[in-house]
């Protein structure tokens, strides 16, 4: 007896052994089974995932056949694609579309682009090109878009015939870029006013020289308009009223002065010499 007592002891620790892992497999068993599993499904994904984008890099479905361009006027498609190094059999899915958005916008005539990738096998190319608003002589002529930047120097093959704005140096452009440009909107803003009001051919602005008193207007036949700061609808209506008044008196002016502040509705006309005393010629 004194030796059972001991070996029942045993299996009763044996026993409660087992009831109590019964019980931790009862309580811990289905947490302990999702975590095995959400493990697995894990792996599974990850796996997947790569094996998916091995396939979707390699698969010859996604390689590129097609390159589409819109809003293309000055710029060329061939052009853009030598500067970006989009060629047909590159992988879609390996395209880097903010590297060639930036490759392309170094086009001079780009304002703007934008690259979709159309799966499976075809980008769009979206350019929004500068359009030329006038000519700004900086040293050189360049190209001047209609928010005054300068995006280009003019070329032989431009084939373009615009208003010159003058008067300003490269140099203060170079020193003070945003005090440069509020100029130059300044005489884009005149330059599409006198546009408005003056529509005939034979007062086509020739040039918008900027001058610290204003604006000065050079038209086609040579006449200058001092048009000075402020007010210039009124001025150019003005100026309208007068060159009609001349015209009808077959009269012509060098210069026309509106720029007196002091009294705006004042008009100060320099006349033309006759052409006997231009040319030397005796009167007839």
């Amino acid at each position: 007896m004194a030796f059972g007592q001991p070996k029942n002891r045993r299996h009763q620790d044996v026993a409660q052994k087992k009831e109590a892992m019964k019980g931790a497999v009862r309580t811990h068993g289905p947490g302990l089974a999702k975590a095995i599993l959400l493990t697995g499904l894990t792996c599974a994904l990850v796996w997947g995932s790569i094996e998916l984008r091995h396939w979707a890099l390699t698969s010859p479905f996604f390689l590129l056949k097609e390159t589409s361009f819109s809003g293309l006027q000055r710029a060329h498609a061939g052009e853009l694609l030598k500067l970006s190094g989009l060629t047909v059999g590159q992988n879609l899915w390996s395209l880097d579309v903010a590297a060639l958005e930036r490759a392309m916008d170094t086009h001079p005539w780009v304002r703007d682009v934008k690259v979709r990738r159309h799966f499976p096998s075809s980008v769009s190319v979206e350019v929004s090109e500068h359009v030329p608003a006038a000519l700004a002589v900086l040293s050189d002529l360049y190209l001047l878009d209609e928010d005054a930047e300068p995006f280009k120097r003019l070329q032989p093959g431009d084939g373009l015939d615009l208003v010159l704005i003058t008067g300003m140096e490269r140099e203060a452009y170079l020193s003070d870029e945003s005090r440069t440009r509020e100029r130059l909107r300044e005489a884009l803003a005149v330059l599409r006013a006198y546009a408005a009001t003056q529509p005939g051919k034979r007062d086509r602005l020739s040039e918008v020289r900027v001058v610290p008193e204003g604006m000065v207007l050079v038209l086609a036949d040579g006449t200058e308009v001092l048009l000075g700061q402020g007010e210039t609808d009124a001025k150019l209506k003005r100026l309208a009223r007068v060159r009609d008044e001349l015209k009808s008196r077959g009269l012509a002016a060098d210069v026309i002065h509106l720029e007196n502040r002091a009294r705006p509705g004042w008009v100060a006309v320099k006349l033309s010499s006759p052409v006997s005393e231009r040319t030397g010629a005796s009167a007839q």
